[in-house]
């Protein structure tokens, strides 16, 4: 009885080194990585390991700074005026959530949900005593 299947096992012209090409590489990033910011302080940003409730955004994120118009402030001032008799929000809260709305709209859901999962902490160094 002959493999019919012979044949095909020997032609290995369509193979390759990398027969995994298609599969994407998970490559782990650094635990810490130290970024220098505009006014040349470094901080590092390092892999989430604190629990929901210790986390805080002033503490352990990054700050964003956007000079407006006073019309575009008073114009959002006033957005979330009207949002706060429906609901209790700030407007940091409400520029936070405006801006991840409209970037999930870009990314799509799910790039979105991948970045948003791999959550990173600022951290800045202690200042050394004198």
């Amino acid at each position: 009885m002959t493999n019919r299947f012979k044949a095909a096992r020997q032609n290995t012209e369509f193979t390759h080194n990398d027969v995994n090409s298609d599969v994407k590489e998970n490559i782990e990033q650094p635990s810490k990585i130290n970024i220098v910011t505009r006014n040349q302080s470094v901080i590092t940003i390092e892999k989430n390991t604190l629990p929901v409730a210790k986390r805080v955004r002033t503490k352990h994120g990054r700050n964003l700074t956007t000079p407006l118009f006073v019309e575009e402030l008073t114009a959002i001032e006033e957005a979330v005026k009207k949002l706060g008799q429906e609901q209790d929000i700030s407007i940091a809260t409400f520029i936070r959530q405006t801006i991840l709305d409209q970037c999930k709209k870009v990314l799509g859901k799910e790039g979105f949900n991948e970045i948003m999962a791999n959550q990173l902490n600022s951290v800045k160094p202690k200042k050394e005593k004198e």
